[in-house]
């Protein structure tokens, strides 16, 4: 039997912040709720952050680093090592998200918007998240030998952050399948320049 550690207290603020922030927003979520969720005190809080900006931070860099290490992991435990294949395998992933009933958009997307001054750190910790994706789509395109890696990688990206906006609009669950069909189109011109 392997016993767990028991979370500290700076993890626990993390992680019911990460919670609370993707929910409800993070103007909308206040410090209280955060502290009552973990059952602490704002004295404790403040030992470990200077605000809820602060940790609104910590929670956007910690879902980065999730992101940046999963998506590639499912993309090639999906698509093997095939980079068209993973490409394509961005809209099971975004499928499976989307119909998972705690989906509530992006938290970058929400942090880009809700923090809108892009020398904000949590603009800029956000905003490093979508370029850090675009990067991995720009690497399977160059695998892949696709013309111009960057400008597929902008407009690939584009299209999936496109999609998740359009899945927290119409909540139908056809977003991913729409931009998988864009997606193919996509690849398809690339290969074709670069023949």
């Amino acid at each position: 039997m392997v016993h767990m550690a028991p979370l500290d207290t700076r993890e626990k603020l993390i992680r019911a912040g990460l919670d609370l922030f993707y929910k409800q927003g993070f103007h909308a979520t206040g410090l209280d709720q955060i502290i009552d969720q973990v059952g602490t005190t704002k004295t404790t809080f403040y030992k470990y952050f200077e605000s809820k900006d602060a940790l609104a931070l910590a929670c956007i860099q910690r879902r980065d680093e999730g992101w940046r290490k999963k998506l590639p992991e499912l993309l090639k435990e999906r698509g093997g090592d095939d980079p068209i294949a993973q490409l394509r395998e961005v809209w099971s992933v975004w499928r499976d998200w989307f119909s998972n009933i705690a989906f509530n958009g992006c938290l970058f997307i929400h942090a880009c918007s809700e923090f809108p001054d892009p020398n904000d750190p949590c603009h800029q910790a956000a905003w490093a998240n979508v370029d850090a994706l675009r990067d991995i789509v720009r690497t399977l395109a160059h695998e892949a030998g696709l013309s111009d890696p960057d400008t597929f990688a902008q407009e690939y990206g584009l299209l999936m952050q496109g999609a998740i906006i359009m899945e927290v609009i119409d909540r139908r669950e056809t977003a991913a399948d729409t931009a998988g069909r864009i997606g193919e189109m996509l690849i398809e011109r690339y290969r074709v320049l670069s023949a």
